[in-house]
């Protein structure tokens, strides 16, 4: 990363705190000026729920039970008629959000290996914020994983908290993870994963914020600027001549972070996999007037992906579909039907997913 970020993206990236503060329990949605009310899970799907979980506990200690999940609903939700899927909900420490690991199955399209450059629109990763960087890079050299980084060591990097060092590597479905050793807080959890941030590449910064801010009400901050600083290029594993810009932004109702990247000065191409595909990622966001709002993505030509393009009947009080962003990320919107009063959806609350496993 650059040798000095500016204060205001060091503080959205990596927090004065790492623990932003909850919202209040006495909000409702209309005291939230855009769609999004809250954040409630990334998502990432793996070839192997088994491989792929034990990587996650080998190399940051995260693990959760694996469970088959009813099939009725994600099937609407993924247009997978006849999918079977089993699920693994990690609890992030110190974020409020968990990183649900979906396995499907029985799903003849399923296309397997894709994987992207950090610089493809599209491409997703996973920060995760650590004590200490080196029994993470024992667990990655454990588990035979690729490292992203070009120099295949941690990068040292300079913040407002203090030295930190960093690196970019797969996990064993391609997914693209960065861990990042900064300096805890005192109001850190224990463990050595204090925190975690989604992360996507994005386009074309300017145009790909008119949808995650005009939208969904995100209030992006970082700079306007490319910037090729060397180090970082080095972290990201992109050859000299390319330069970089992020922004990022705390999902309204939520602790949880989104990071924004936009390359240039490379070659690029759209990573755009269905929500079955090994590899493919997303997230989960509760939003208000759901049926308003997919109404007018789809004016705006957003893709989505659910049966029939419809929003799926999850319960009475739930209604949810899968969109795609302008870069192909994978998107589940999660509302309430019209008339319903607004609930407590059990993927809100740290350490719990959609619901008891089935």
């Amino acid at each position: 990363m650059r040798a000095v970020f500016t204060a205001v993206v060091s503080c959205a990236l990596f927090g004065g705190s790492v623990l932003a503060q909850a919202p209040s329990p006495a909000q409702t949605e209309a005291d939230f000026k855009g769609a999004i009310v809250g954040f409630m899970h990334a998502i990432h799907a793996t070839n192997n729920l088994d491989t792929t979980a034990a990587f996650y506990k080998e190399v940051f200690g995260l693990s959760s039970p694996i469970r088959p999940f009813a099939s009725d609903g994600p099937r609407q939700l993924t247009n997978s008629p006849e999918a079977n899927l089993r699920v693994s909900m990690l609890p992030i420490p110190g974020q409020g959000f968990n990183f649900e690991l979906t396995e499907f199955t029985n799903t003849p399209t399923r296309t397997v290996g894709q994987q992207p450059a950090i610089s493809d629109p599209g491409a997703p990763h996973m920060k995760f914020l650590v004590r200490d960087i080196e029994p993470v890079m024992a667990g990655v050299k454990k588990m035979g994983q690729p490292i992203i980084t070009a120099s295949k060591a941690p990068v040292a990097i300079k913040t407002p908290f203090g030295d930190a060092k960093a690196i970019f590597f797969r996990d064993p479905d391609g997914y693209i993870v960065e861990a990042v050793q900064i300096p805890a807080p005192a109001d850190a959890p224990a463990g050595n994963v204090i925190g975690a941030i989604m992360g996507v590449t994005v386009r074309d910064m300017d145009a790909d914020m008119k949808f995650w801010a005009g939208h969904l009400g995100l209030e992006p901050a970082g700079e306007k600027t490319f910037a090729s600083d060397p180090a970082r290029l080095d972290l990201y594993g992109v050859a000299k001549g390319g330069s970089y810009r992020t922004m990022s932004a705390v999902f309204p109702g939520s602790r949880a972070r989104i990071e924004f990247l936009e390359f240039k000065g490379m070659p690029r191409k759209e990573f755009s996999i269905r929500v079955t595909d090994p590899g493919a990622s997303g997230m989960a966001i509760r939003v208000k007037k759901i049926q308003d709002l997919l109404a007018t993505l789809k004016k705006e030509g957003i893709r989505v992906s659910s049966k029939n393009g419809e929003l799926v009947e999850w319960s009475a009080t739930i209604h949810n579909v899968f969109i795609k962003d302008p870069n192909g990320l994978n998107l589940e919107l999660v509302g309430t039907p019209p008339g319903v009063p607004a609930v407590p959806f059990p993927g809100t609350q740290p350490g719990r997913g959609r619901g008891a496993a089935q």
